[in-house]
């Protein structure tokens, strides 16, 4: 199924899988499914958590990569507690 909008209505999501809106209320409440609340009355659901319920197999994880800047990577401390420029202070 092609997702077209960023966010949907818990009613918009129960329609996709054919189950009761309620039923997604119980999954929000139960974390099974993330929702953003907007305020008492309204709660939206990303598009991504409703492509994790409908295809969780197709789903990657976020892919992250750090890159520390130079002086960071001159300041990380071995365990023996020495570093490039000699023994770190107590």
């Amino acid at each position: 199924m092609e997702l077209t909008k960023a966010f949907y209505s818990p009613a918009e999501v129960a329609a996709m899988i054919d189950v009761h809106p309620t039923t997604i209320l119980n999954y929000i409440r139960d974390e099974k499914l993330h929702a953003i609340r907007l305020s008492e009355r309204t709660i939206r659901i990303p598009a991504r958590s409703v492509q994790k319920l409908l295809a969780p197999d197709e789903v990657r994880g976020p892919h992250h990569v750090e890159r520390p800047h130079e002086d960071v990577r001159d300041a990380v401390t071995s365990i023996d507690g020495e570093r490039a420029g000699g023994r770190v202070p107590a």
